[in-house]
């Protein structure tokens, strides 16, 4: 997916639908300060849904980013203004036992394009990456995040385990629930 898709994202908003229209595309090092910018905001504002922290990943510069975006696979979604309001990572596995393994990673919708169909357009694009050279697609969501369970869920996603004190932060426990789809 290095192309560009346009695609259209039907939310809801208010008491009505609104029609949105998104750019999916794979984000290569040229997209790095965007993306560093998406990601510390991830963080910062939900700390509980990453494993990664605000912390240490603010000491990383652009090179990093850059360095990080060539060497995986992360798609950005982007608005109308060209400003990356969502992203999804997504990873192969690259041992011999475990290649029929993918994972996403990285999921997050900024607040104004909430509600609106990225999330969906961007699991969608993932999955469909992924689906011809994979047997399982998994992630972990922390087990409070209805929202995204529900999205997971609605593609065909389901719960397999809990991992409870997945995460720690601050003083404060979060559990994880790790999904996956079976997609052969």
């Amino acid at each position: 997916m290095d192309h560009l898709i346009i695609l259209i994202g039907i939310g809801v908003k208010a008491m009505g639908f609104v029609l949105e229209r998104f750019e999916l595309r794979r984000l290569r090092a040229a997209d790095a300060p965007a993306f560093r910018h998406i990601r510390l905001q991830a963080l910062y504002k939900h700390p509980e849904a990453f494993g990664a922290s605000w912390a240490d990943e603010n000491e990383l510069d652009e090179p990093h980013f850059a360095k990080r975006l060539e060497s995986g696979y992360v798609i950005g979604g982007f608005s109308d203004q060209q400003t990356i309001v969502g992203t999804i990572g997504i990873k192969s596995s690259q041992a011999e036992k475990t290649r029929h393994i993918a994972s996403i990673w990285g999921m997050y919708v900024s607040p104004s394009a909430r509600s609106r169909g990225l999330g969906r357009l961007l699991l969608m694009a993932a999955i469909s990456e992924l689906e011809h050279s994979v047997k399982s697609i998994r992630l972990c969501v922390e087990a409070n995040n209805g929202a995204a369970i529900n999205l997971y869920e609605s593609v065909g996603f389901r719960r397999w385990a809990l991992e409870a004190e997945a995460l720690k932060v601050g003083d404060t426990y979060h559990d994880e629930i790790l999904m996956r789809l079976d997609v052969t």
